[in-house]
Parts: C-alpha cells; structure tokens; sequence
C-alpha cells in the first residue's frame, strides 16, 4: 500500500510529497556490539524489517534505514559506531527538513535504539514548536512489552537478550551462534533503580563480560515471530489514527 522513495522515480515524488504525507524514517545500527551470538547488524535487521511490514501495509513514503546513530554505551566495543547526540540530531533534522521544504508535516521514526530516543524525542518537540511538524518516535522498549512480557522468561533484559535474539532467529537465523548465547546482567549503581523502577538517573556503558543483557539462551524463532508481530502491530494501530490525521485542524 505504501512505498519506498528509493524505488520510486522523481515523477512520483512529485505526486506523492505533499501535506498528506506521512514520512516513515527507520533508524537502526548498522554496526554496534550484540555480544558473540548476533550480528553488529541486528538493530539495522530489525528496523527495518519492521519498516517493510508496516510500508506493505500502510499509505507512508519510507525512506531507507539509517545505520548510524548516537549509541554511546558502546563505544568502548570495536566495530560499534556512534554518531555524538548533536551531530545524530543535526543529521535527521536535515533530513525531516528535506520534506518538510515541500509542505511534508508528519513523519514517523521507527526508533531501533534506546540511547537515540531521547534525543530524537527532543528532535521531535523542537519540530512542533519550531515548524508546526508532527514527528512521532518509537520506543523499542515498548512496541511489544506486553508480548515480551508474556512469553520471555529471562528475569531482566535490555540488550542481546531472549527477546532481540528471538527476533533475529525469525528475521536472520544464518546469522545467529545459539551456541554462544549466555546469560548475565548489567548492576545499577546503588540507590538508582529500586524493584525496577529508576529514582535517580546516572549513565553507565556496557561493561557485562560479553555485552549483553538477558538470557539469551532462552530465545526461539517462534518467540520472535509474536514479538515482531505485536511491534508491527502497535506501529500500524498508530498509522491508523497519524495518516488521516490533519495538523491544525480535524481528521
């Protein structure tokens, strides 16, 4: 039902750019640590299946998956790039500004990353008070959490873990080392987060022996399939209230 631009041809971004459009960004690493069991790839995979789905199944314009982004936790694991928080902004503004220039207003980043959020959130307010645009941001911890709840039984998670390895199984299973999954658990500073819940905020960087967060071992193909099912699922629920939707004014 939608499209991706890089498949269409100027004469059709004539016709389809416009203050009707809704524009989908995804934004996944294209390489960043995932432990030895998965791919540095696995943000970008994910993302951007996710960012298929949702574009056969609904009227957006998607762009292709943005592979570099603001990943700091990690920058001490080689091969992981990160793009610094201003610099990752100034990018994806210019980005959204090449649409928005011809009367775009609503756009839609399918957001694969934790440390990206808060600042494209900030991308976000400066571009509804600034420009009267309308950019709505993902949260990967969210878009399944009631799925995830229900099927995981790692008791945490955050990063390579049962959930992420279970999506990859169904997405990518070739690039997958069950063989070399584990299990172990990044600690908070004391007095930070008491029964799961953060009272005080303080940053920290991946430091678990083999960088991940979970229980990976537990992940399954099947589990995956639910998983990505249910993100899609909370994506295209939205889509279905944004693309009708009208700024300044009634659907």
């Amino acid at each position: 039902m939608g499209n991706f631009i890089s498949e269409i041809t100027y004469e059709d971004c004539r016709t389809l750019i416009n203050e009707n459009t809704v524009v989908v960004l995804p934004i996944g690493g294209g390489s960043k640590e995932h432990g030895e069991h998965l791919p540095m790839g696995t943000d970008f995979y994910v993302t951007d299946f996710l960012a298929k789905r949702i574009t056969e199944n609904c009227d957006v314009l998607t762009l292709p998956t943005l592979p570099y982004a603001y990943f700091p936790a990690f920058i001490k694991w080689k091969g992981t790039i990160s793009v610094e928080y201003e610099h990752f902004i100034g990018f994806v503004s210019d980005i959204l500004l090449s649409f928005v220039r011809f009367g775009v207003k609503k756009f839609l980043i399918i957001d694969g990353g934790v440390s990206t959020h808060d600042p494209l959130m900030l991308l976000s307010r400066t571009f509804c008070n600034k420009y009267d645009v309308f950019v709505a941001v993902s949260d990967v911890t969210q878009l399944a959490s009631e799925k995830e709840a229900e099927l995981c039984r790692q008791k945490a998670g955050g990063h390579g873990d049962e959930s992420e390895t279970s999506t990859m199984l169904y997405i990518k299973k070739e690039l997958v080392h069950m063989d070399k999954t584990t299990e172990e658990y990044r600690t908070h500073f004391p007095g930070t987060a008491v029964d799961g819940k953060v009272k005080i905020y303080m940053a920290s960087r991946m430091e678990t022996e083999h960088g991940t967060t979970g229980n990976s071992t537990l992940a399954t193909k099947e589990k995956g399939e639910q998983i990505l099912h249910a993100m899609e699922i909370s994506l295209e629920n939205f889509l279905e209230e944004f693309i009708p939707f009208t700024p300044g004014g009634n659907k």
